[in-house]
């Protein structure tokens, strides 16, 4: 398991190194301006997040507690992944349709918005947690 996903992660590291390095050539090369070569790096992030995120839900690991808390963990999984999903759309848009300095901007915004989610998801649960144990 612990080699798939390393296997996965270094080819998904080398295709990222690839195509940044494809893109300096066409820069070099008087194919690309520095705008349109970092616009296009940036809209792979943003669907490279896209791919993690569609992952995530299926990251749980061995069934070790309860069926509540593993419907728990599930569920924040699985938020977190539509969050996260949303998240690198709207990042790859921004950066293909919007002016440099809005999409340096808002898409941080983005992906700050899906991180907030998925926290607050989580401290949701925990104050929920808590409170069934005092009731």
């Amino acid at each position: 398991m612990i080699t798939n996903r390393l296997v996965s992660a270094v080819t998904i590291a080398a295709a990222f190194l690839a195509i940044a390095f494809g893109l300096k050539a066409a820069q070099h090369a008087g194919w690309l301006d520095f705008d349109a070569s970092k616009r296009i790096i940036q809209v792979f992030v943003g669907l490279g997040l896209t791919a993690y995120a569609n992952l995530m839900p299926k990251q749980i690991g061995p069934l070790s507690r309860s069926p509540l808390a593993q419907a728990r963990i599930q569920t924040s999984l699985r938020i977190s992944g539509w969050a996260f999903a949303v998240a690198g759309l709207i990042y790859a848009g921004l950066w293909a349709f919007t002016p440099l300095a809005f999409a340096d901007t808002a898409s941080m915004v983005v992906v700050i918005g899906a991180m907030a989610v998925t926290l607050g998801y989580v401290a949701w649960c925990l104050a929920n947690r808590s409170s069934a144990k005092a009731g």
